[in-house]
């Protein structure tokens, strides 16, 4: 903007306000920025999490399915009812540990079919409980 002088002459340049007013808007648009480059990164932390946690929980799901019936749901065996799974205890995530169930199983005869259920827990960066489960059935 220009401002006239005594004597007809313009004077070329900026006021002190609308240099305010213009680092005003380019200090928004910067924190908008950052705020989002945060946010990005959080959500490919967790994406990152749930994907090591769903690969955790695959692999786990197959020495399962790679096991006879009878020896999976037994206490004392790796794969117990109800028991953590002590090959994926702190594997990959923070407090991670996955547990096995068989929803029906009460002890005595293994059903068959035998449905099994994975529940993986672990705690993320910022300190929360996430979960993660998968599902399957084994026959004999």
């Amino acid at each position: 903007m220009s401002t006239s002088k005594p004597g007809g002459r313009s004077r070329g340049g900026f006021t002190l306000v609308e240099l305010m007013i213009a680092i005003t808007v380019l200090l928004v648009a910067v924190l908008g920025t950052f705020s989002s480059q945060l946010r990005a990164r959080e959500l490919i932390q967790t994406t990152r999490e749930t994907a090591i946690a769903t690969a955790d929980l695959r692999a786990a799901m197959e020495r399962i399915l790679l096991r006879p019936i009878d020896q999976l749901p037994i206490a004392g065996s790796a794969f117990a009812d109800d028991q953590p799974i002590a090959q994926f205890e702190g594997l990959h995530l923070t407090d991670q540990r996955i547990v096995a169930d068989y929803p029906g199983y009460t002890g005595g005869a293994v059903p068959d079919p035998l449905p099994i259920v994975l529940t993986m827990t672990w705690t993320d960066p910022r300190g929360r409980p996430r979960t993660e489960t998968l599902r399957s059935m084994k026959t004999r």
